[in-house]
This record gives C-alpha cells, sequence and structure tokens, in this order.
C-alpha cells in the first residue's frame, strides 16, 4: 500500500502543480489530464474500486512528445523532461514519464482492491476443498500479491494472513494462495479459482 499511496500522491501534487503552472491558460488540454490524475488520486484514497484506469490513462498520455514550427503535442505533467530525435524543425520522442510505466502492473492489481473475493480450490488439496466456497478482501498489494488479512476457518484452524498471487488463464480466474494460520504454524499452499463479488 505504500507504493501505491506514494504514486498517487504524486499524481495529486504533479496534477495540482501542473494546474498552478497554467492558470493563463485553463483551456489547455494538459489541464484535462491532470483533472483525470486528481480524481484518480481522490478516488484511491476513498477506497473507491474504479480508480485504477484513469491513474493507466493519466501515465499513458504524457509519453508521447511531437513539437514542430507549428504544433507541439505535450500533455506531461509538471516535470518536463522528454528524450527526442530531431529531424529539421520536428522534434519527436518520449517524455520520462514513460518510466511510471513500471506502475501498471500494480495498478492492475490495484482494481482487486477492497473488493470481496470468492474462492474455491481449483485442484485437489488436503485442506481446502473443492466444494467448498471462501472469502477475503485484499488490502494491500506486497510483490505483485493480493495481501489481505481475513478470518477462515478450516477444519478448525482460522487462516488469518492470506496472499493471493493471479495466474494467466483466458476460460477461468486462477491464481497461487497462501494462507497461514492466526498462531503462524498452519499453512495451506494452493491453485485456487477465484471471482470478484
Amino acid at each position: 500500500m505504500k507504493l501505491l499511496t506514494g504514486f498517487y500522491i504524486f499524481v495529486l501534487i504533479a496534477s495540482l502543480v501542473t494546474i498552478t503552472n497554467n492558470l493563463n491558460n485553463l483551456i489547455n488540454p494538459t489541464i484535462i489530464v491532470s483533472v483525470v490524475g486528481i480524481i484518480s488520486s481522490v478516488l484511491f484514497l476513498f477506497k473507491k474500486t474504479n480508480f485504477y484506469f484513469l491513474a493507466i490513462i493519466w501515465i499513458i498520455v504524457q509519453i508521447p512528445f511531437f513539437e514542430s514550427d507549428s504544433f507541439k503535442l505535450d500533455f506531461s505533467q509538471f516535470l518536463n523532461f522528454h528524450f527526442s530525435i530531431i529531424w529539421g524543425n520536428i522534434s519527436l520522442g518520449l517524455n520520462a514519464q514513460i518510466f511510471l510505466l513500471f506502475f501498471v502492473k500494480t495498478l492492475l492489481l490495484s482494481e482487486l482492491l477492497f473488493r470481496k473475493i470468492s474462492f474455491k480450490a481449483y485442484s485437489e488439496n488436503d485442506k481446502l476443498k473443492r466444494k467448498n466456497e471462501y472469502s477475503f478482501i485484499p488490502t494491500d498489494i506486497v510483490e505483485k500479491k493480493l495481501v489481505g488479512e481475513s478470518a477462515i476457518e478450516i477444519d478448525n484452524i482460522t487462516y488469518s494472513k492470506i496472499e493471493l498471487k493471479p495466474v494467466k488463464s483466458e476460460r477461468i480466474k486462477k491464481a497461487g494462495i497462501t494462507m497461514v494460520s492466526s498462531n503462524e504454524v498452519e499453512k495451506i499452499n494452493a491453485l485456487i479459482e477465484y471471482k470478484l463479488n
């Protein structure tokens, strides 16, 4: 959560600074990008589940850079540093915001934050039964894994620490899951099928 919180604080500050720097030209399209950034940050801070795609849009539209004598395309926020190739009076390149693409995987996973995930075993497991359904709410993302605390009881043992690592699948949503008991003695590793409630 610290990574995402830091990212959205950066988005919020960069967007506000960009708007402040363009108060004399509020019809500048860059202002629209700033507003998208502010909305995504506010939705994240209020734990809404539809913030992530706005943040991805905010990143992507800032990447291209183009400039000629009569036209300029540059929606970068706050930091105006770019890598470009120049042909005569034309400059074409990428803004430094391209490095923010490193956050995209985490942003995509953040769609699942604060939402109830129900799951059952995908393959047979001694303790996690295929016929039973369990659920938890992810509250953080750590090393590309969804992490949450819950109180899932299996065979009179309560599992409170859960880590879910999504696996690519075209037909169903699969994930590897690790569940650790409250006393941190018992542990379940399994392949599961999950859905969002």
